[in-house]
């Protein structure tokens, strides 16, 4: 596989990176709604999970700016037009529920009645609140639809995501995982 077919080194890491951030704002969104823990439990996840989001908006900020000042590679020629056009689809789904997520829940913070303060790293930076929306429940309410929603949706891209990449490895021969790795 030549240089010109695989990704960037950073464009590599933030993408894996990114991948695990997504499972854990999952898997911790999930646990902090629905288990049967403490409050004060309960508390502590939802700020982790609200840091967690900043630096997933910010990972997708560099992710957008790698991408930007780079050129990915093409898809394999043996790939159909339909489903290159598909896959580009597919990434822009992704890209976009990457920002609408964290942005909806930054939205949400800002905008809840208890104007709790989200602190990233422990408490060494305070992220800001988006300002004119404080305690305001309707753009609270409207924001934990969009994020609850764009977390349905993005589950079902991800799944779309992995299964088209197993499935052309299965179907067609074609190994895409080697583009977004690391070199042996």
């Amino acid at each position: 596989m030549t240089e010109l077919s695989r990704y960037n080194g950073l464009a590599i890491t933030l993408h894996w990176a990114m991948a695990l951030g997504v499972l854990f704002m999952i898997g911790s969104g999930l646990y902090m709604v629905n288990a049967d823990i403490p409050k004060a439990d309960q508390f502590k996840l939802y700020q982790i999970h609200k840091a967690a989001g900043v630096v997933m908006l910010v990972a997708f900020v560099l992710r957008l700016l790698t991408r930007s000042f780079s050129t990915p590679p093409s898809l394999p020629m043996n790939i159909p037009e339909a489903e290159q056009r598909l896959a580009k689809l597919g990434h822009f789904g992704l890209y976009f529920l990457l920002f609408l997520l964290p942005f909806s829940g930054w939205i949400m913070v800002s905008a809840s009645p208890f104007g709790l303060p989200t602190f990233v790293f422990v408490d060494w930076i305070k992220w800001p609140h988006i300002p004119g929306i404080a305690r305001n429940k309707e753009i609270e309410a409207l924001a934990n639809t969009v994020h609850w929603y764009g977390f349905i949706v993005l589950v079902v891209f991800v799944v779309t995501h992995v299964g088209a990449v197993v499935w052309h490895r299965k179907k067609q021969g074609v190994r895409l995982i080697e583009r977004m790795w690391w070199k042996r």
